[in-house]
């Protein structure tokens, strides 16, 4: 392998490990060799240079102090951010035998090792050596315990991050924002808030870097009632000079435009005083998200004269500008522009423009593009292009794509059910029944569709035909009234798209009237004044009934009504949707 020469020249600086002093002789004086080492640490010195330091270090007889081995075990941790194999590999390494010596040295004694340590093995993602470093600690403290969470956090287990959180002897500032960045990586937003809301109860007063997390919450829940607040309490508290907290300012914006909100994004844009790209970015997926994707070509244009260098996640923002307007000529243009800039594309670029080309029905071209491309494909690129063949009822390349989508992600439903339907939809019902055979005997089981409204503070959740909500009968009963007058102007259910769920024509009918999307709907008619919009926001895409529906609803009960589904925002006032029936 070619890594090999490179692993091995380095695990030559770490032959001082091999023999240690004894415990007797560990020193808690300053070593002459600590402050070039501290040098290394501050900017992120390679491991290698770190451990040959303190080689030189033992080298001359001196013998390491806590504040040696908390210093090398941070220069270990810096290094482990290198995205090279090989340098991963070597830090790994160096991390075990960094710890037997410092055991062996008694440095463990010592709180500051003992966090270092903790540290280092949680970037390093080996959280169970970090856990029996933690369990078998005696130097603990607040940071010690604060340092698991947020590595149990980060490696993406939340039961393990709520245990540790529970058993804390104390907390502080950093242990709840601990928690809460650990809810929102696990996608548990309303937990987030709910810990959020313990936090303050606790008196503690929020800096920036947990109502950032706080406002990713918001942004993924649509909760813009609870991001006005934090927006409000920036305003209100001297918060570290929040203005000009980029930071900061990119979570307004961004949870904001997820909110539809867009007034609102834009007055905090254009009050931002030191823009960076990541700003400008999330103001243009923002705008391309709400429907507005002229406004966010001009706005990557403006971006540019201001002398601004676009990166990866720039082009992949502009490009859904593109494929929400429809603008296939344009959006190859900006494709092939990426190189001007020494940008290589992505997969997520190529599933961008093979998404543009299959909404635009290019769906062949769309397919070519995607076993063209120089890296493997992702069943996500798939997926879109699976959408475009359904929309455009395309059976001859959607029978290629659904295959290679069950073939990549067998145990998830949905990508038999639309496989399922596009056969269903065109008469092919033996093909259809042995998609639906296969998701049986695979157990594949299929996302469940989930809406959320917010209103008076809290975030209520809706599923398909629920009935756990404490205004259950109302809702019921209030779209049972809206689709006898909906009936009386012509409407009639697109049942198309629930084939795989009935067979019984009035069964798939009744399906379709308690759609998630639809009891929050109902839940917002009621409760939140006419003269707000409600705001509504779902994990799975809007499906082409509810679409209609909603639109006529609009208009029936002229109300303003916001749906944020996975692919895009849809705004329907008067009964017109923003997206112009394209998503």
């Amino acid at each position: 392998m070619p890594a090999r020469p490179r692993l091995r020249l380095r695990l030559r600086s770490l032959h001082w490990l091999r023999a240690a002093p004894p415990a007797a002789a560990f020193s808690t004086a300053p070593s002459r060799g600590c402050p070039l080492h501290a040098a290394l640490a501050r900017r992120g010195a390679p491991a290698a240079a770190s451990l040959s330091i303190y080689s030189r270090i033992r080298a001359a007889a001196e013998p390491p102090t806590p504040f040696t081995f908390s210093l090398l075990l941070a220069a270990l941790a810096s290094s482990s951010s290198s995205p090279s194999p090989s340098s991963a590999g070597c830090a790994r390494l160096a991390a075990c035998l960094a710890h037997a010596q410092a055991f062996k040295c008694g440095a463990l004694a010592h709180p500051v090792v003992t966090n270092s340590l903790l540290k280092l093995y949680c970037s390093l993602g080996l959280l169970d050596h970090a856990r029996r470093v933690f369990d078998s600690g005696t130097a603990l403290d607040v940071v010690s315990w604060n340092t698991m969470v947020s590595g149990y956090g980060k490696g993406g287990d939340l039961g393990a991050a709520r245990e540790v959180f529970g058993r804390m002897p104390e907390r502080n500032l950093v242990s709840w924002s601990a928690m809460v960045d650990a809810c929102v990586r696990s996608r548990e937003f309303g937990e987030a808030l709910w810990v959020f809301d313990r936090m303050m109860g606790e008196k503690f007063r929020p800096d920036v870097v947990v109502l950032v997390s706080v406002l990713k919450a918001c942004a993924h829940l649509g909760a813009v009632e609870r991001g006005r607040w934090v927006h409000r309490y920036l305003e209100t508290e001297s918060l570290g000079g929040r203005p000009g907290n980029v930071m900061l300012e990119t979570a307004l914006v961004d949870m904001y435009c997820k909110c539809g909100c867009m007034e609102e994004a834009w007055r905090v844009f254009d009050g931002v005083q030191r823009s960076d790209v990541v700003l400008w970015n999330a103001m243009i997926g923002g705008l391309a998200m709400n429907g507005y994707g002229e406004r966010a070509l001009e706005l990557f244009r403006r971006m540019l004269q201001k002398g601004f260098m676009p990166n990866e996640s720039t082009f992949i923002v502009v490009l859904c500008a593109c494929t929400h307007t429809g603008r296939v000529d344009e959006g190859k243009e900006i494709f092939k522009s990426m190189q001007n800039y020494g940008i290589k594309p992505q997969r997520e670029h190529y599933g961008c423009l093979a998404d543009l080309l299959g909404r635009a029905g290019c769906v062949e071209e769309a397919e070519a593009l995607l076993l063209d491309m120089p890296m493997e494909s992702h069943a996500s690129q798939w997926g879109a292009l699976m959408s475009s063949c359904q929309m455009h009822n395309d059976i001859n390349v959607g029978e290629r794509v659904g295959k290679r989508l069950i073939e990549l992600e067998p145990d998830d439903g949905g990508r038999y059910v639309v496989l399922f339907n596009l056969y269903a939809i065109n008469g092919r019902w033996e093909e259809a029944r042995a998609v639906r055979q296969m998701m049986e005997e695979r157990g594949a089981k299929k996302e469940t569709g989930l809406s959320f409204i917010e209103w008076n503070g809290l975030v209520h959740e809706f599923m398909s035909g629920d009935v756990r909500h404490p205004q259950t009968r109302k809702i019921y009963a209030l779209l049972e009234d809206i689709e006898r007058r909906l009936q009386l102007i012509g409407y009639v259910k697109d049942t198309s798209q629930v084939i795989m769920d009935m067979d019984d024509e009035e069964d798939k009918g009744i399906t379709i009237s308690y759609h998630s999307e639809r009891l929050a709907l109902a839940f917002g008619i009621l409760n939140i004044p006419h003269s707000m919009p409600i705001r509504i926001v779902k994990n799975l895409r809007v499906c082409r009934d509810c679409h209609v529906h909603s639109k006529l609803v609009s208009k029936l009960c002229q109300r303003e009504i916001i749906v944020r589904d996975r692919h895009r925002f849809h705004v329907f006032r008067d009964g017109v949707c923003s997206c112009n029936d394209y998503w």
